[in-house]
């Protein structure tokens, strides 16, 4: 029953991670007890659920007609639900009942507990509802909602992919050790003067409208688009370096990113649409070929499109900002050099060959001494609090 306030700082730390990650420490701090925030917001939800509930007696009485396709809900007077639009179509029912299902699926009643898988998606339903459907008029309820949650969402998410400093390192070599692969690879041949797949020109068509100094540069651009589980491994990867036996941590040891990097991405509290780590390659011709200096890398991140939904068109039809992206802001070392990143995505992407590896063989194990057992073996429980 007590609340994150009331644990000492290494109960802390055991419990949510290393005190370097602050919008993490910050969000449990907020929340406080979580089991207690939990049954918060449950209960609107079951608020939420109540009122739509009750739109919907008044369609199935006959007050309300709705108009499938996506033309929306109409009434046949001023007091009704009458010019309610519902995005893409999705009919009241439909929503009512997908929140129903996350109000079901959140709590066990039988067993007493939560299943904190759901928060992220109570926290992605939340955001949607009151982005495009704002005429519900049901704007209180969804506000304390998506407060709530969101701020749940920043608990829980982060800590999907490790708690501690190796586990983050550990489960990030993992995952991304292939896109890791192909972001050196990519930077290799950027670098080197051949003719493999990066001979790409500018449309000069465009050239009128495209303020570079230097047109007849060939193109080295590479676009990798993910998911947002790979964005959260990737920056554990980049931020956590490997211990290599050392035994006694130091993150500006081996760390591509600077003190300031380090403190920009530990206060990021949500990677939102459009997040973006870019890794610029730049080439300075003064210095010889075989100096690593030649080329030095910039690492750039921006968190997305993170402005809070809590206004809507209708309370501000001129606002724009919601749409807009955070600023992006270079977090890497000054002066890395290319040879640098690569060589500390090697080790990363070792371990996690090792680490697949690894994994490969207790599997293999696991089933041949327990071939009765099934499918259940090896099985990963569910996240429940």
């Amino acid at each position: 029953n007590c609340g994150f306030g009331d644990l000492t700082l290494l109960q802390q730390e055991e419990c949510v991670g290393p005190m370097c990650l602050k919008s993490l420490h910050e969000a449990h701090a907020k929340v406080g007890n979580p089991r207690k925030f939990l049954f918060e917001i449950r209960s609107i939800i079951r608020e939420l659920l109540e009122q739509l509930d009750e739109m919907l007696g008044l369609l199935n009485s006959g007050d309300e007609n709705a108009i499938e396709g996506g033309e929306g809900i109409y009434g046949k007077g001023e007091e009704t639900l009458s010019g309610i639009q519902l995005y893409k179509g999705e009919t009241l029912l439909e929503l009512t009942e997908r929140w129903r299902f996350l109000y079901r699926k959140l709590y066990d009643e039988e067993s007493d507990k939560f299943d904190l898988s759901r928060i992220p998606d109570c926290h992605d339903n939340a955001r949607f509802d009151k982005l495009h459907n704002p005429r519900l008029g049901l704007t209180s309820t969804l506000n304390k909602l998506y407060t709530r949650v969101k701020l749940m969402a920043d608990c829980v998410v982060p800590q999907e992919y490790g708690t501690s400093i190796e586990e983050k390192r550990d489960i990030g070599n993992k995952m991304c050790h292939a896109l890791l692969e192909k972001i050196k690879y990519d930077m290799i041949i950027a670098r080197t003067d051949n003719q493999v797949d990066m001979r790409y020109m500018i449309n000069m068509d465009y050239s009128a409208e495209i303020p570079v100094n230097t047109l007849g540069r060939r193109i080295r651009t590479r676009l990798y688009f993910t998911s947002e589980s790979h964005l959260h491994t990737l920056l554990n990867v980049l931020r956590f370096p490997s211990l290599k036996g050392e035994g006694v941590y130091d993150s500006s040891k081996l760390c591509p990113l600077s003190k300031r990097g380090l403190e920009i991405v530990n206060s990021t509290p949500e990677l939102c649409y459009l997040t973006q780590i870019l890794f610029r390659l730049f080439e300075d011709t003064r210095k010889d070929m075989n100096d690593p200096k030649r080329f030095r890398v910039e690492i750039v991140f921006c968190p997305g499109a993170d402005a809070t939904p809590l206004h809507t068109p209708l309370a501000s039809s001129s606002d724009s900002s919601r749409f807009d992206t955070a600023k992006l802001q270079i977090v890497s070392k000054d002066n890395l050099t290319c040879k640098d990143l690569e060589d500390y995505f090697n080790e990363s992407i070792k371990e996690g060959r090792m680490g697949e590896q690894l994994e490969e063989d207790l599997s293999s194990k696991r089933s041949s001494v327990h071939p009765f057992l099934g499918s259940n073996v090896g099985a990963t429980p569910s996240k429940e609090l």
